[in-house]
């Protein structure tokens, strides 16, 4: 019951804080008083909520909308940010790996995506010759992933 306390307590808080802010008009916060704070606010209360106790389901989550709320206002601020496809890939890898530092399950498919991000971020558009080798794998990376997680699904059992 704490924890439940503890999230709806982060979310009012922080929701009303943006709303203050947003009604007080203060020149320095109004690019910030966007939607995706309201990500970051969620996510950041679920980040709380799965380190205050041993609950840890929503890890993931905080994780993803918190970086999914960052990615969104990099994006305006800087001009050679990366797509979002790119990123999304990235967080839910990222998402995976912090979730796995704490249940010890996502390890794997963690790895794979930031490989597949960093990937797509760094080599894809910067160097022709590796885009050349791996210009048949490009078109079946959606198809390797679902493999490999339908593997994961349903044959790798404890």
């Amino acid at each position: 019951m704490k924890q439940r306390n503890t999230f709806s307590g982060i979310i009012l808080l922080g929701i009303g804080l943006f709303y203050f802010a947003n009604r007080m008009n203060i020149e320095l916060l109004q690019p910030y008083l966007t939607w995706p704070s309201i990500l970051i606010i969620i996510g950041i209360a679920l980040l709380f909520q799965s380190g205050s106790g041993k609950d840890s389901s929503s890890i993931f989550s905080g994780v993803f909308l918190t970086g999914l709320g960052v990615h969104f206002h990099a994006a305006e601020i800087v001009a050679t940010w990366p797509e979002p496809l790119q990123v999304i890939i990235l967080l839910v890898g990222i998402s995976f790996l912090i979730q796995y530092r704490k249940t010890k399950e996502g390890l794997i498919p963690g790895l794979l995506l930031s490989l597949l991000a960093l990937w797509l971020l760094f080599f894809k558009s910067n160097t022709p010759s590796v885009e050349n080798i791996f210009v048949k794998a490009e078109d079946f990376w959606p198809i390797i992933l679902m493999v490999i997680g339908a593997y994961l699904m349903f044959f790798k059992k404890k």
